[in-house]
């Protein structure tokens, strides 16, 4: 990939990531989740980044759900349906960082 364009999609993907901060996105876009409403995050992390609100590593194959990368922070929480995959305490991808290198891999890959 030629230079120019590699560090024009880092500045973008920067950018991007960077509207998807928690506090950022509470005050501009409050009806988009019930957590910005109750200014309660779903992850225990100071800096959470909700550009991948739905993790790609959670396994909707199965029906309680599960971690394609076996995160040890995920657990199995009984519901009155059954079980449920809880992953809330994991971090992955919801750091600004972990958005970062996954969307610069996509852009990268071929």
């Amino acid at each position: 990939m030629h230079e120019l364009a590699r560090e024009t999609l880092e500045k973008r993907t920067n950018d991007l990531i960077g509207e998807y901060d928690f506090e950022k996105r509470k005050k501009t876009h409050p009806e988009e989740c019930i957590c910005y409403q109750q200014n309660v995050k779903c992850h225990n992390l100071e800096n959470l980044n909700c550009f991948f609100c739905l993790c790609p590593n959670y396994d909707m194959s199965i029906k309680e759900g599960g971690c394609k990368i076996n995160s040890p922070n995920g657990k199995y929480i009984p519901t009155m349906k059954g079980k449920i995959f809880d992953c809330s305490a994991c971090n992955f991808p919801h750091e600004k960082e972990d958005a970062r290198n996954i969307l610069l891999k996509v852009y990268t890959e071929n």
